[in-house]
C-alpha cells in the first residue's frame, strides 16, 4: 500500500516525535501545567472532589486557567455563581502561579 501523493511532500523532512510532542505541549499550555502539579491539587481543593470529577484543568496561559466542564448545567453554575469564590481560593493556595482569571468551557472527557 502506498501513501497517497497528497500526503507526501518530498520537500518536508521528518520530525522527531519528541520535537512534535514538545511543540504541542508548549502551544497547548500543558507543559506549564505539567511543571506545576500543585495547580491540579489546588483546583481539586478549591472546588471539591464532586465538582473536580466533572471538570478538567485544560491549560494555563497568561494567568488564565482554562477548565473543561462535562455538563452545561455545571458550567453555568461554576461560571455564573462560583467563579469569584473559586478564583479567590486558588489565589490563596501556594501553587507557584498567580491565577488572574478562570475560563470555563464545555468539553467531553473521561475524568
Amino acid at each position: 500500500m502506498s501513501v497517497p501523493e497528497r500526503y507526501f511532500d518530498p520537500r518536508r523532512r521528518p520530525q522527531a516525535l519528541r520535537d512534535v510532542l514538545a511543540a504541542y505541549l508548549e502551544t497547548s499550555g500543558l507543559a506549564r501545567l505539567m511543571s506545576h502539579p500543585g495547580l491540579y491539587l489546588a483546583w481539586r481543593e478549591a472546588v471539591g472532589e464532586e465538582v473536580a470529577a466533572h471538570t478538567r484543568v485544560a491549560s494555563f496561559r497568561g494567568g488564565i486557567l482554562e477548565v473543561e466542564v462535562d455538563s452545561s448545567v455545571l458550567l453555568h453554575r461554576l461560571a455564573g455563581f462560583q467563579k469569584q469564590q473559586i478564583l479567590q481560593a486558588l489565589q490563596e493556595k501556594k501553587t507557584g502561579l498567580f491565577v488572574e482569571g478562570i475560563k470555563f468551557k464545555l468539553g467531553s472527557f473521561r475524568a
